[in-house]
């Protein structure tokens, strides 16, 4: 028996749905062919051990292109991007302690793109800079360095005392060029120089009333700088002796041994002299 007209059209129009139906299936693979897979291994450059929870992004690219998100490296250092549409992304790789990785890649239709990126360790944090602050002379002794500059005279300074460490302050004299240590009494030592003349003697910037005697008021522990200048050499401020100066800088502010007697030892110095100049006229 012949089937009926209206069975036919309804098979012919479930055939027809069935065909409309399969065309997209058909289209799929050539649609697939054009997106790309990027997948990889980020690993550690100088040993080349994978790295795992490496955060792997693809970013949008110079040409406009849109990014695709972020993907995080197992255990084995592996990630993977799928169905990526042609274009130019920027490549991030970040990983604590290690340097970012930043590059530019090229994804073409119709090829799957496997990379392996190396991450190198971040330099090494330096230990913090130490600065030690040195207190700055002030007053005349401020000017010291710029007159060692100059050449003109000798300078001593308190690391030479230190590394002669003389037994008394006329032992600083012996090593100056042109000074003679002379004795003028059983115990005192006076300085001159070339010549034979007898030099100023500056304190801390001021005159004194003589040179004589100095081993008596004035104690190597208690000197933080020496300036000796012979004639022409000497600087204006020193004043006008013809045959030079010696120019001493005690250690003020420096709490030492014998720096509380300094001054009773000057005073006393110089009122013994004093009495015996007048005992002498």
């Amino acid at each position: 028996m012949n089937p009926s007209p209206s069975r036919g059209r309804v098979r012919a129009l479930c055939i027809g749905l069935a065909l409309l139906a399969g065309a997209p299936e058909r289209l799929a693979p050539q649609e697939a062919a054009s997106l790309t897979s990027f997948f990889g291994t980020v690993v550690d450059h100088e040993t080349g051990s994978p790295l795992g929870g490496a955060a792997v992004s693809l970013a949008s690219g110079p040409g406009g292109t849109a990014g695709m998100g972020t993907r995080v490296t197992n255990d084995e250092g592996r990630f993977l991007f799928r169905s990526i549409p042609a274009g130019t992304y920027r490549v991030v790789v970040t990983l604590l302690g290690y340097r970012d990785l930043r590059d530019t890649l090229a994804v073409e239709a119709g090829a799957d793109l496997q990379v392996v990126l190396p991450l190198s360790v971040s330099p090494i944090p330096l230990a913090p800079l130490v600065v030690e602050a040195r207190r700055r002379p002030t007053g005349p002794f401020a000017g010291f360095e710029e007159r060692s500059r100059t050449r003109l005279g000798t300078y001593i300074t308190r690391e030479q005392i230190e590394r002669q460490n003389p037994y008394r302050f006329s032992d600083l004299m012996r090593r100056v060029p042109g000074a003679t240590v002379v004795a003028t009494s059983s115990t005192g030592s006076g300085i001159r120089l070339r010549g034979g003349c007898r030099p100023a003697l500056i304190l801390d910037g001021a005159p004194t009333i003589t040179i004589e005697g100095i081993d008596d008021f004035i104690l190597p522990m208690d000197v933080e700088a020496v300036e000796v200048y012979r004639g022409v050499e000497m600087p204006v401020e020193f004043g006008s002796n013809p045959c030079g100066a010696v120019v001493v800088w005690t250690r003020h502010g420096e709490p030492t041994p014998n720096m509380e007697g300094f001054w009773k030892r000057m005073a006393f110095s110089l009122t013994f002299l004093a009495l015996a100049f007048l005992l002498t006229r």
